[in-house]
């Protein structure tokens, strides 16, 4: 059992980091959990409680970003938390059987979400020039937090792509991304902690290791160029997929 919290904490730890700097955390902690023992569904609920508040210290990090349009982003989120919600209800009424169906092509797009990295945003301002994306941002945030609250590994990146053509700037759009996971995460968390699925020992050792980990990732993003940590990210989001789809 001891060796089994360490794991917890680790998978915390290390998902904190990743989930501040680059983004992407779910993608460890997951396969973390099940190789811990945990059944896939129980896991995947785990996690999203484990590494929910991991992003406050992110936010506190880029608090200067976020000061002057609080109000603005509030509302911009409601898609994104109702999306959330309904992607946490999907999960609580999912068979192992569906989630273990769907799980593959969702490990691929968390792998290509952080391979793209900020890339997605240059796509979408590519596809969607101008104030055209504007009709549709909602839409777009409210499957962003489905995702997010059915799953959720690189939905940050996703985020961060929707923001960016919504008029912010990468700098403040990134910090902001950080306060959308927050919330989306918070929405998720709320019906999940009464569906039974979340092992709550688990979840408070992931969650001890994730803000410990979130703050070091904040300011591990400020040290390092991003495409080196993201480079990194994607190399290990990789070799677990391939690990995770080949057992």
């Amino acid at each position: 059992m001891t060796l089994q919290i360490a794991l917890f904490l680790a998978a915390g730890l290390f998902g904190g980091i990743v989930n501040a700097a680059a983004g992407g955390a779910k993608l460890f902690v997951f396969p973390m959990l099940l190789a811990a023992g945990l059944p896939p569904l129980v896991a995947n609920a785990t996690g999203t409680a484990g590494v929910w508040p991991s992003q406050l210290a992110a936010i506190w990090v880029f608090r200067e970003h976020l000061r002057d349009n609080i109000r603005g982003l509030i509302s911009q989120m409601l898609p994104a938390l109702a999306g959330a919600f309904f992607g946490a209800l999907a999960l609580i009424w999912s068979t192992e059987a569906a989630f273990l169906a769907i799980i593959p092509i969702l490990l691929v797009i968390a792998v290509g979400a952080i391979l793209l990295g900020n890339r997605l945003a240059d796509i979408a301002q590519r596809l969607f020039p101008g104030d055209r994306l504007k009709p549709v941002t909602g839409v777009l945030l409210f499957a962003s937090g489905l995702y997010g609250g059915y799953f959720g590994a690189g939905y940050g990146f996703i985020l961060l792509a929707v923001l960016s053509v919504t008029g912010l700037g990468l700098r403040q759009a990134n910090a902001s991304k950080n306060l959308f996971a927050f919330c989306m995460n918070t929405i998720a968390v709320i019906p999940l902690s009464f569906s039974g699925l979340i092992d709550w020992v688990a979840a408070g050792s992931v969650l001890a290791g994730s803000l410990i980990g979130g703050y070091f990732g904040a300011r591990l993003s400020q040290a390092v160029p991003e495409k080196y940590l993201r480079a990194g990210v994607a190399g290990l989001g990789v070799i677990l997929t391939a690990s995770f789809l080949l057992r």
